[in-house]
């Protein structure tokens, strides 16, 4: 089973919050995302790695 990651993605849209994904790298991420919110990928702003707070 591949490693995942998390990452988090930001949309264009201010209205389309944030969305959380746990992905094997960033393109599998956006790809995910624009999905789940049904938007195309280019509706996509940034995609960040969520690194631990310690």
């Amino acid at each position: 089973m591949p490693d995942l990651h998390p990452f988090r993605i930001h949309f264009q849209d201010p209205e389309i919050a944030p969305l959380d994904i746990h992905a094997t790298d960033a393109k599998a991420a956006r790809d995910m995302a624009a999905e789940r919110r049904n938007v195309s990928p280019g509706a996509i702003r940034k995609v960040k790695v969520i690194r631990e707070m310690r």
